[in-house]
């Protein structure tokens, strides 16, 4: 675990910001958006990380072959151990600790239905703890955690950073056994030069430079800049599933994802809803606020289960302390076999331990 460090500051919260916008930004840049020499942008960015206050991480766009969210209902007294299980599973990308109807909240991608299907029977079933699951798989994505800003920079500080770099929505397509590996070093450090990702390779720099590119220009990754939640200014999650007339249901997730509060934005089947709504608010009172709102704007739609979240044990791979703070990385490499990969994180708890 790492050191206890100062909260962020204001300067340390327009940095992140920043770097949500271009998460690879040369520190000059960044610099002289934030009125600092790039020396002091870069240090301030090297004792965030260190802390796990913040990090650049990547992820394949979309997150899916097939997504989805799986609510997890828990043996008494289970729900700690049964997560931390989870969380070391490459195809579990996030877990939430949550108020309301279930214990845990689960985002997993996998290689396909059938691949979901073996997953859900095989493997999350058979961990010790698990008491119950229902599915809802995503058709499509909205908005997506990377999409979400912090609404630290100004207006000016805004034009000089210039406009987001990237679309964190589409579809996974495969990549060569070199993409991958690529893609797995960046999930450590987004921000990791050309020169230690080529190390980490074994290639030139010019090889790491050209697929690098091509990657970002294909959509075939994101970059994304994150925040431990506590100490962003936003430190309430809420989840809301939700039901919309078929005929609203593009218009209305469009609208959604359009809100400053919004972190995720997904459209489901094969559930009871088929909106799935994630949100950062500043406090619990605005929760109520938020309700008010949707109802006005989209009377149409009926909140059907608010799930609020206790804590993030792991968020797009980083496994997080009670602090939201960074503490660990589990890769996400959604072609693989899903069970295999649990197999292979050796994990005594679950009933699926051995090769």
């Amino acid at each position: 675990m790492q050191e206890s460090a100062a909260d962020p500051d204001e300067l340390d919260l327009a940095l992140i910001h920043a770097l949500q916008l271009d998460p690879r930004a040369p520190w000059s840049r960044v610099g002289t958006a934030l009125g600092v020499d790039a020396v002091t942008a870069a240090r301030r960015w090297s004792r965030l990380a260190e802390a796990g206050i913040a990090w650049v991480t990547a992820h394949p766009v979309g997150l899916l072959q097939t997504a989805a969210f799986i609510e997890v209902d828990c043996e008494a007294g289970e729900v700690l151990a049964t997560a931390a299980t989870l969380a070391r599973w490459p195809h579990v990308v996030s877990i939430e600790h949550t108020s309301g109807a279930h214990d845990l909240l689960l985002t997993v991608a996998t290689p396909g239905l059938n691949a979901l299907s073996r997953y859900l029977r095989d493997g999350i079933g058979t961990v010790a703890g698990v008491r119950a699951t229902r599915t809802q798989l995503v058709t499509r994505a909205y908005a997506l955690g990377g999409d979400w800003r912090l609404g630290a920079l100004d207006a000016r500080q805004l034009e000089q950073m210039g406009s987001p770099v990237q679309i964190s929505t589409g579809t996974v397509r495969p990549l060569p056994e070199v993409e991958r590996r690529l893609l797995r070093l960046l999930c450590h450090d987004g921000r990791a030069s050309l020169t230690e990702l080529a190390v980490g390779l074994g290639c030139g720099l010019s090889t790491v430079r050209r697929r690098l590119r091509s990657m970002i220009a294909d959509r075939a990754l994101v970059l994304r800049c994150d925040v431990a939640q506590p100490l962003s200014g936003w430190p309430v999650c809420l989840t809301l599933s939700a039901q919309s007339p078929a005929d609203q249901l593009v218009a209305i997730a469009n609208g959604l994802a359009t809100l400053p509060e919004t972190r995720s934005c997904a459209i489901t089947t094969g559930g009871s809803t088929n909106v799935v709504h994630s949100t950062w608010l500043r406090s619990l009172h605005d929760a109520h606020r938020l309700e008010l709102l949707l109802a006005e704007r989209y009377p149409a739609l009926r909140i059907t289960d608010r799930a609020v979240t206790l804590g993030h044990v792991k968020r797009t791979g980083r496994l997080l302390d009670d602090e939201g703070r960074s503490i660990g990385i589990v890769p996400m490499d959604v072609w693989t076999d899903p069970v295999e990969a649990a197999r292979a994180a050796g994990l005594s708890r679950s009933g699926i331990t051995g090769g």
